[in-house]
Order: structure tokens, then sequence, then C-alpha cells
């Protein structure tokens, strides 16, 4: 779901309903991360869905800017619920989040997490000012002895989605499985904040992340959690199309099963450029691991035997 109000919105509620009942069903999945855009500008699928998790017994994890907040410290009656079903509630900030959410708003939200009985994670970019702003918003919200009830998680910024350069608007194209996102221009922060610290393809280590699906309201899979695959972009091979009941099964069963996503996620990409036929992308430079993911899959890494028998062994 996007975080502007002019973008993509659940359209279809029987495959949602779908969705979320064979999530429930599967009892390998015992957390649920809830993203967007920003899920509180749902209030109605929010609210059905989260119930819906949790009375399957599924740990949920809430991914917010705390935009929902009000400017009076006191936030919506209705996120009082939703908040309790949460294991945690992970409250992004930074300057970009700051421009729009109001550290009164900010504020309001973390207070409503805390007294929902919330773990709380304040995710903020990897830097000191941020991290500091951030000690200084739960110590305004929750006393000197937030650290009961919280913590701050600094992560590194990865130049995918709205931290990549503003691709052209291509209008009169929507939005399918399998279809570049329209890019929203108004949601893009300033070139300054993107990375730029590439490193060499054989120094990545390996993906945690490239077994861990995300599953799209209008039926997208991913076989991870990288935006621009998430929105329609990169591989093919990380994304699949659910529309009818059990499909979402044998997605996850296909991820699972997939000999190039056990390499990269046990021994990473950096070192499948130890083959010979990838040799040439471990000198390379790289902005992320994702583009070294990219650049091996363009080569046909997920047919190679080697990278296959790789797999094999490692998972």
């Amino acid at each position: 779901m996007s975080a502007l109000p002019r973008g993509r919105r659940p359209a279809d509620a029987a495959l949602l309903d779908l969705l979320v009942d064979e999530l429930c069903e599967l009892d390998r999945v015992r957390l649920v991360g809830i993203s967007g855009g920003e899920p509180f500008l749902e209030r109605r699928a929010l609210d059905r869905v989260t119930a819906r998790l949790a009375a399957a017994g599924k740990q949920l994890v809430l991914y917010t800017s705390g935009n929902w907040g009000r400017d009076d410290g006191t936030a919506p009656g209705w996120t009082a619920a939703v908040l309790a079903r949460a294991s945690c509630v992970v409250l992004s900030t930074d300057r970009y989040h700051a421009e729009r959410v109001p550290d009164a708003r900010y504020v309001a939200a973390l207070r409503a997490a805390a007294s929902a009985g919330s773990w709380i994670a304040v995710q903020v970019i990897d830097r000191r000012e941020e991290t500091d702003r951030a000690e200084r918003l739960l110590a305004g919200a929750l006393g000197p002895s937030w650290p009961d009830r919280a913590e701050i998680r600094p992560t590194p910024m990865l130049a995918r989605g709205r931290a990549a350069r503003p691709r052209p608007e291509r209008p009169g194209q929507p939005d399918q499985p399998g279809q570049p996102d329209q890019p929203e221009q108004a949601d893009q922060p300033e070139q300054a904040e993107r990375p730029l610290r590439p490193g060499s393809g054989r120094s990545f280590g390996a993906c945690g992340l490239a077994r861990s699906p995300v599953v799209r309201f209008d039926g997208r899979v991913t076989a991870c959690c990288n935006e621009d695959v998430v929105t329609g972009h990169g591989p093919a091979a990380l994304r699949a199309a659910v529309r009818g009941r059990g499909e979402l099964r044998e997605v996850f069963a296909a991820f699972d099963n997939d000999r190039y996503l056990a390499a990269v996620a046990r021994a990473g990409p950096g070192a499948l450029t130890g083959l010979p036929r990838y040799r040439g992308l471990g000198e390379r430079p790289f902005p992320d691991v994702c583009s070294l993911c990219w650049a091996l899959l363009g080569l046909g890494a997920d047919r190679d035997p080697a990278v296959q028998a790789i797999g094999l062994v490692t998972r």
C-alpha cells in the first residue's frame, strides 16, 4: 500500500482475503510483518487483516511512519486494538519522514504503541544525527526509562525504491503483477541521501533475506524484500503472481526449494563470484548486495549446475 493518498490501494477485497487465509493456514509462517507505504492509511483492511492473523496465532510486526498520530498528542481510537495485536511496532523516522510527520504526531504514535503493550523499534538511517534525534523523541515520549520499552535500530540506506534516482514517468501504464509501478515523484527524497559506498562483488556475504517472501495485496509475491522487486522491477526469477487458492503455498514451496536462493542466503553472492564463470563480478564494484544478485541472475546463475550444487549443500 502506498504512503501517498493518490497511490495504489487494495481494490480486490476477495483476493486480499484469500491471501490472508493462505497465510493463516501455513504452519511454516510464524511471523508476519505488515508494511507499505503506510498500512495505517487502510483502516478497515488493517483492522480485519491483523485480527485474522492474530486469531491464527501469528506474531505480527507493524511498520509505520506514525503519521496517524495527532498533533494534540493522541491517536485515533481504532488504532489501539490494531497495536495491541502486534508483538512489535517499527516506527521509522529520518529527515525525509520528519518533513511529512511532525514530531508531535510521531511522539503520539510512540505513546500509543507503548500503551498497547507493543515493543517499539525505532528504525533510523545509520547516522549519528539520526540516532541522536531518535533518542530525544523516545525520551520525550516515554521518559528516561524508554530503553525498557523500545530500541533504536540504525539501518544502512539501500539505494532502492524512494532512495534510488527518480525514474521518468510513464503515464497510462497500469500497475499489475509483473509490471512496474508508476513512480511516485512526490515521494522521492533528495539524491544527496543516496548511499554511494560500493564494494567489490566478492566482498558481499550471505543475504539472510533472500528467502523472506513478501506478499503484496494484489497477489505479487517476491522472494526477498527488495523494494524494486516488490514494485515489479528487476529479475522475474525473484517474483511470482498469486490469483487462486493454493497458489501461495506453491509459490512459497518453490522459493524454499530454489537452490539459487539457498546459495545466496547461505553462502552469499560474493562466494558465488569464486566460480570461474562469475569471477569478473568479484572484481567489479557494486553499490549493494542486491545489484550483485541481479548481475548473477543476468548471467543465468539460477540455472547453473555449480550454483545449484552449492545451494543443495548449503540448504
